[in-house]
């Protein structure tokens, strides 16, 4: 039966002891205590301790000797492999380390049938359970970490049993001596998972890391500095998290989803409006090349920087480019690059009016679809510049009554405490002042709907 030890929160099965024989050194009879997982870290460990106590209530079983008894466990189970004789065509697949037990990804739904039958006959039918409960049992965890085991040109990818086996050498099966490399912090060339993809060719060079990838007009490299940067920008980003589970973990993943992405990625000719890095507006050698909402320059064939122009990566992306820009572009506007939200503010007769990174970022991606040339771009642009036009338009708009505008706020989802006009856009203001929210009537967004708001008064 289980119960919890309230000083250690261990849970303790308390095995039915059957006696045939008294062993006539040790009296009274040898009673066995099976520790089932210290709750922190779940895992089986098996007919560890013989205790001389007439109650096995009185046995106090630390978080120590639990850990220790699971280390003997897995060293009995890895002395097992050795002597079964079904196992031996798979033994190039696993190796001994000083931490544990390496399995590589191919076997280890098989280990782990292995383990299962072990824990079966080692405690006489009471571990019957699933196949995957075995294997969050063996390795301690339900999500397994992918490990690099490189020796010489050949690597093994897997996942690590943790233990302490003393001396791997001792077991008779194949053992290693070196570091494992976690996939998630470092990418091998020549990892099963990456040598399948066609036409991308993955080496070690100059930049560490460079994944190669051919495409219709030629080949284009992404150094490695590139793929921890992509890995960066999933942290933050919902999309690539959605579409690329694990990509903000593991460098495989991450380099996987922008093998992806580079490839459907177009050339954006000078002539096309879109907000570009400043130093792109000046270059002669640069190249600037779209995806999705994925910006990717290039210079001589090489991926030099990748920007996601959504959320909170378009909002510091333009507030980064605004501290770089020229003081003359911004007029009488006062940054504020430390302040999370806000890109900064309006001062004038001692009444302060904010600008809110988002209503800036909203501001960008309609401005850039406008057809009316007095508000349209006819070319790449600056952060800076989209500014002049946003401060424009501000500075020439109107308050207006809510009720006035109450279709297109619907229309939008749009709340604020009062609001502002000018032609088709919007400017909705908080009660404190800050401009949070910028839209326009005249500019349909991608999925929004054609049908006109003819509702307003």
């Amino acid at each position: 039966r289980l119960s919890r030890c309230n000083s250690c929160h261990n849970l303790l099965f308390r095995a039915r002891l059957r006696v045939n024989s008294v062993s006539p050194i040790m009296k009274p009879p040898v009673r066995t205590l099976v520790v089932v997982a210290p709750t922190r870290r779940p895992g089986l460990v098996l007919v560890i301790y013989t205790l001389q106590a007439k109650n096995l209530r009185e046995a106090h079983v630390t978080d120590e000797q639990a850990q220790q008894a699971r280390d003997e466990t897995i060293v009995q189970f890895i002395e097992s492999l050795k002597g079964n004789k079904g196992f031996e065509q798979h033994r190039s697949q696993i190796r001994v380390v000083p931490k544990g037990l390496f399995i590589a990804e191919g076997v280890v739904d098989l280990v782990a049938q292995e383990y299962q039958r072990w824990l079966l006959a080692a405690s006489k039918g009471a571990a019957d359970k699933s196949l995957e409960k075995t294997k969050q049992w063996l390795f301690g965890t339900g999500e397994l970490e992918r490990l690099y085991l490189v020796e010489g040109k050949s690597v093994l990818t897997g996942s690590l049993v943790i233990a302490n086996v003393g001396t791997p050498q001792r077991f008779g099966l194949p053992y290693y001596l070196g570091s494992l490399l976690p996939a998630g912090e470092y990418l091998h060339p020549a990892d099963p998972e990456l040598q399948g993809i066609t036409g991308v060719t993955i080496s070690q060079g100059r930049l560490g890391i460079e994944v190669h990838i051919k495409r219709r007009d030629g080949q284009v490299l992404i150094p490695e500095s590139m793929l921890k940067a992509f890995r960066g920008i999933a942290a933050g980003s919902r999309f690539l998290q959605r579409r690329y589970p694990g990509c903000e973990k593991s460098l495989l993943i991450a380099c996987k989803a922008l093998i992806t992405i580079v490839r459907r990625a177009r050339r954006v000719p000078k002539s096309y409006p879109i907000v570009v890095p400043y130093d792109l507006v000046t270059s002669k050698t640069k190249q600037l090349r779209a995806a999705g909402k994925f910006l990717f320059v290039e210079e001589k064939g090489v991926v030099t920087r990748i920007i996601e122009m959504h959320g909170r990566h378009l909002s510091d992306f333009l507030r980064a480019e605004l501290v770089r820009a020229p003081r003359e572009k911004l007029g009488s506007f006062k940054l504020t690059p430390k302040h999370r939200d806000l890109m900064g503010f309006y001062e004038a007769r001692g009444r302060r009016t904010s600008v809110h990174a988002r209503a800036f970022s909203e501001f960008v991606e309609l401005i850039r679809r406008a057809r009316e040339p007095r508000e349209r771009f006819t070319t790449w642009c600056g952060a800076a510049d989209c500014f002049e036009r946003f401060a424009s338009l501000y500075q020439l708009s109107q308050p207006i009554e809510k009720r006035r505008i109450s279709a297109s706020l619907e229309r939008f989802g749009i709340e604020g405490h009062s609001f502002r006009l000018c032609g088709g856009w919007i400017f909705a203001i908080s009660k404190e002042g800050t401009v949070m929210r910028t839209v326009a009537r005249h500019i349909r967004l991608p999925g929004h709907s054609r049908k006109k708001i003819n509702n307003d008064g």
